[in-house]
C-alpha cells in the first residue's frame, strides 16, 4: 500500500527521532476534535525515549478508553447493540409471558368417629393425612374434572377449546391442590385468560363438592338404616319384656323361700351375662357389616384405583424408556451449557427434543392411566375379595355364637320360669327391662347423632374464598423487564465492542503521545474531510498551512541552533499521512524563501510523482544504481524554490544500495545545493529502508493519525 492518503484525509502525524545524532524526539499528532491544537513544547533536554513500557501501553481498560473506543466505533456498536437489544427484548418477552394465578380456598374437615355410646372420638393424625391425600386425589380425579368441563359454559371457553381433546390432561397437569391445616388451596398458574380460568376453577370446586357430598351421603344413609333396624329389634324385645312383666305380675301367687331366692338370683345373674353377650354379638355384627361396606367403598374408590395405577406406572417399561431418553437429553443440554454454547443451534434443538419427549410422556401416561383404570374397574379386586372372605367368616362365627347364646338364654329363661314360683321372676324381668331400656337409649342417641351429622354434612366442606385472580406478570411488568433487558444488552454490546477496539490501543489525543509516551508533540494538523476541502482559500487549507508553518518555524529554529537541514518524514505504519505532511512541509519551506528539495524515499510505493504530475522514471532508484547523476534526477516543480527527486523505477539493487555508502556522497552534494531537504520515507516498522536513510539525516518526524495509529506501534517505532 502506498504510504500516503490520496484524498489528503486526516493528514496528521507524530514522529520520534531515529537518527543517531538526534538529541530530542519530536512528534506531529493528528487531531479530529478539536480542529487544531497548538504545538506543545517541552523543556530543553527532554529525552524522547523512555525506559520500559509506559502506562498507556500496559494500562487497564478505564472510562477514558471506553469513551474514545465508542467514539471510534459508535456506528457498529450502535447497530450491533440495537440488534442485541432487540433480540434480548424479544427473548425476555418470550421467557416472561403474561401470566396470572387463579386461587380458591376451601375448608375441608375430617369426620370425627362416633363410638357406640354416642361420644365423638378425635381423628388420628395418620388418618387425617390419609383423608387429606384422598381429598387431593379426589379433587384431580377424572370424574371430577370431566364433570367440571362438561357444562356448556365451560366447554365453550377459549382456554378449553384451545386444548381440544387434551383438555383433561391440560387441566390435570395445571391444577394444584395442597392442604394447609384444614384449608385446601386450589390453584392454577398459566398464561390463559384469567377470567376464563376463574370460571374453570369454580366449576372444578363445585364438581368436587358435589361428588364428595353424594358419596358421603350414600355411605351415611346405609349406616343409619342399619342402626335403625337394630334399634327397632331392641325396642320390640323391650316391649315383649314389659308385656311379660305385666302378665307375671298378675299371675304370681307370691310363694317364696330363701333357697328359691338364691337359686333364682343365680339364674338371673347367668341370664344377665348371656344378655350382655348377646348385645355384644349384635354390636359385632353391625361393626362387621360397616367394615364390609367400608371395604366395598374403598375397593371402588378412585383413590385406591389411582394408587394402584401409579404403582403400575412406576414399573412401566415404555415410560421408563421415555424417562431414560429424557435423562440423556438433559445430560446433553447440561454439557452444551457448560461449554458456553448457550445460544447454539444444537442446544435449541436439544431443548425442543426435551419438550417433545415431555409431551409424549404426558400423553402416554394419560392414555396408560385411562387403560389401567378401566382394567382395575373390570378386574376382580383381590383385597376386596379377601375382605369379603373375612367378612363371611367373621359373620358366620358371630351368628353361630349369637344363636348359641340365644339358645342358652332360652334355656335359662325356662329354668327361671320353672322356679319362678315367687316374686324373683318379677325382679328378673324388671332387671332385663332396665338393661334393654339402657341399650335402647344408647342406640337412640347413636341414631340421632348420625342423623344430625347427615343433615350437617354439607358443613364439612365449605368454600372460604371463591376463585380470585392474582397477576404474576402483568403487561407493564413484562415490557419493563424486556426494556431493562434490551438496555442491558445494548450497554453490554457497546462495552464488548469498545473492549475489542481497546485491544488495538489506537491513539486518542495528542496528550497520549506527549504525556503518555513522553514524546514531544511538534504540531497538530486539522482533519481533512476530502480533497475539496484543500482548495485554495478554504478554511481547512488555511488552517493546514498555518499548522505546517508552525512546524516549519520550529524546524528552522532548530536548524539554526543544531543544524537540522535534512528532515525525514516517516510513520509507524501505512496510511498515516506521511506523504501529505512531507509535501506540505516542503511547500512551507518554499514559502519561507528556502531552496527546498522533496525526495520520494518510498521506493517500493512511490506517490509524490503523481502528486506533482511528473514521470516516475529517472529518479532516486536510478541514482542509487549509478545509472544517472543526481543532478539529472532532481527536477523543478511548478512552485518556485521547490525541487522534486522522484522515486524512480525500484528494484532490489536500489533497495540494497540504501544500506551501502552510496547515500553519503549523494546527501553531501544535495546539502550544498539546497537549504532544506525533506524525505518522504516508507513506514519505519517492517522495512529497513527508513533506518538506512535515517543514518544520513539531521532529524526525523514520525507522523501518526488519530484514531488510526496504534500506541504500541508508535512506542515500538521510537
Amino acid at each position: 500500500m502506498p504510504n500516503h492518503d490520496p484524498s489528503l484525509n486526516n493528514s496528521d502525524a507524530m514522529y520520534p527521532g531515529t537518527a543517531a545524532n538526534v538529541e530530542q524526539s519530536h512528534a506531529l499528532i493528528p487531531a479530529q476534535q478539536p480542529p487544531a491544537l497548538p504545538a506543545i513544547q517541552v523543556p530543553a533536554g527532554f529525552s524522547g525515549g523512555v525506559s520500559g513500557a509506559p502506562e498507556i501501553i500496559h494500562g487497564s481498560f478505564n472510562q477514558t478508553w471506553l469513551l474514545n473506543c465508542l467514539r471510534r466505533q459508535w456506528l457498529p456498536a450502535t447497530l450491533l447493540g440495537l440488534v442485541v437489544a432487540a433480540a434480548t427484548a424479544v427473548l425476555l418477552l418470550w421467557l416472561f409471558p403474561l401470566s396470572s394465578s387463579v386461587t380458591a380456598y376451601l375448608e375441608v374437615k375430617g369426620q370425627n368417629e362416633v363410638s357406640w355410646d354416642g361420644t365423638k372420638e378425635r381423628i388420628q393424625p395418620k388418618e387425617l393425612e390419609l383423608f387429606q391425600e384422598t381429598q387431593k386425589t379426589w379433587m384431580k380425579s377424572q370424574f371430577v374434572l370431566q364433570a367440571a368441563l362438561r357444562p356448556k359454559s365451560i366447554s365453550e371457553l377459549e382456554a378449553v377449546r384451545k386444548e381440544e381433546e387434551n383438555a383433561l390432561i391440560w387441566l390435570y397437569e395445571g391444577l394444584k391442590a395442597n392442604f394447609k391445616g384444614e384449608i385446601l388451596e386450589v390453584r392454577y398458574d398459566g398464561e390463559e385468560n384469567p377470567e376464563e380460568m376463574k370460571k374453570v376453577v369454580d366449576s372444578v370446586i363445585n364438581a368436587y363438592i358435589k361428588e364428595v357430598r353424594d358419596t358421603q351421603r350414600i355411605e351415611k344413609k346405609e349406616i343409619i338404616d342399619k342402626l335403625a333396624v337394630l334399634n327397632r329389634e331392641l325396642r320390640e324385645d323391650l316391649e315383649q319384656k314389659i308385656e311379660d312383666h305385666g302378665k307375671l305380675a298378675k299371675d304370681l301367687d307370691g310363694g317364696d323361700s330363701p333357697i328359691a331366692d338364691q337359686m333364682l338370683a343365680m339364674l338371673i345373674g347367668d341370664l344377665r351375662l348371656i344378655e350382655q353377650q348377646i348385645i355384644k354379638a349384635k354390636e359385632d355384627l353391625i361393626e362387621i357389616e360397616v367394615e364390609r361396606k367400608v371395604a366395598e367403598q374403598t375397593a371402588n374408590s378412585m383413590a385406591a384405583i389411582d394408587q394402584a395405577v401409579q404403582m403400575e406406572l412406576e414399573g412401566d417399561p415404555m415410560l421408563l424408556n421415555y424417562q431414560q431418553e429424557q435423562f440423556l437429553v438433559t445430560q446433553q443440554i447440561r454439557s452444551q451449557q457448560s461449554t458456553g454454547r448457550g445460544n447454539s443451534a444444537a442446544l435449541k434443538q436439544l431443548k425442543n427434543q426435551y419438550a417433545q419427549l415431555e409431551q409424549e410422556i404426558q400423553q402416554y401416561r394419560f392414555q396408560k392411566e385411562a387403560e389401567l383404570k378401566e382394567k382395575y374397574k373390570s378386574v376382580p379386586n383381590e383385597g376386596y375379595r379377601l375382605a369379603m372372605t373375612n367378612y363371611i367368616a367373621f359373620r358366620t362365627e358371630t351368628e353361630s355364637a349369637l344363636a348359641e347364646l340365644e339358645a342358652q338364654k332360652k334355656e335359662k329363661i325356662d329354668l327361671v320360669r320353672q322356679r319362678a314360683e315367687t316374686s324373683g321372676m318379677l325382679a328378673m324381668l324388671v332387671s332385663e327391662i332396665e338393661q334393654l331400656q339402657e341399650v335402647s337409649r344408647v342406640m337412640e342417641n347413636r341414631l340421632r347423632g348420625s342423623t344430625i351429622d347427615d343433615q350437617t354434612q354439607k358443613d364439612s366442606i365449605r368454600i372460604m374464598q371463591p376463585a380470585f385472580i392474582e397477576e404474576k406478570i402483568n403487561e407493564t411488568q413484562r415490557y419493563t423487564i424486556a426494556s431493562i433487558g434490551g438496555i442491558a444488552g445494548l450497554c453490554a454490546t457497546c462495552y464488548l465492542v469498545a473492549l475489542v477496539e481497546f485491544r488495538k490501543r489506537r491513539l486518542n489525543t495528542p496528550a497520549d503521545v506527549d504525556e503518555g509516551l513522553g514524546i514531544r508533540v511538534l504540531g497538530v494538523l486539522p482533519p481533512i474531510a476530502s480533497s475539496r476541502a484543500m482548495r485554495s482559500g478554504s478554511p481547512i487549507a488555511i488552517q493546514l498551512s498555518e499548522s505546517i508553518d508552525n512546524v516549519r518555524a520550529t524546524l528552522m529554529h532548530d536548524s539554526t541552533s543544531r543544524g537540522r537541514q535534512v528532515v525525514l518524514i516517516t510513520s509507524p505504519a501505512t496510511m498515516e499521512g506521511t506523504t501529505t505532511v512531507a509535501s506540505h512541509l516542503a511547500l512551507s519551506f518554499t514559502r519561507a524563501g528556502r531552496r527546498t528539495l522533496l525526495i520520494d524515499g518510498d521506493l517500493r510505493e512511490p506517490a509524490l510523482h503523481k502528486l506533482f504530475g511528473m514521470p516516475a522514471e529517472d529518479g532516486f532508484s536510478e541514482v542509487l544504481r549509478s545509472e544517472i547523476d543526481i543532478s539529472d534526477a532532481v527536477r523543478p516543480t511548478n512552485t518556485e524554490g521547490l525541487w522534486l527527486l522522484p522515486a524512480g523505477m525500484c528494484d532490489m539493487d536500489s533497495i540494497h544500495a540504501l544500506a551501502t555508502d552510496q547515500l553519503q556522497p549523494i546527501f553531501e552534494k544535495l546539502r550544498e545545493e539546497f537549504d532544506f531537504i525533506v524525505i518522504d520515507a516508507p513506514p519505519v516498522l517492517g522495512l529497513a529502508d527508513t533506518l538506512s536513510m535515517g543514518q544520513h539525516v539531521d532529524g526525523v518526524i514520525l507522523t501518526v493519525l488519530r484514531d488510526h495509529s496504534e500506541v504500541r506501534k508508535i512506542h515500538k517505532a521510537t
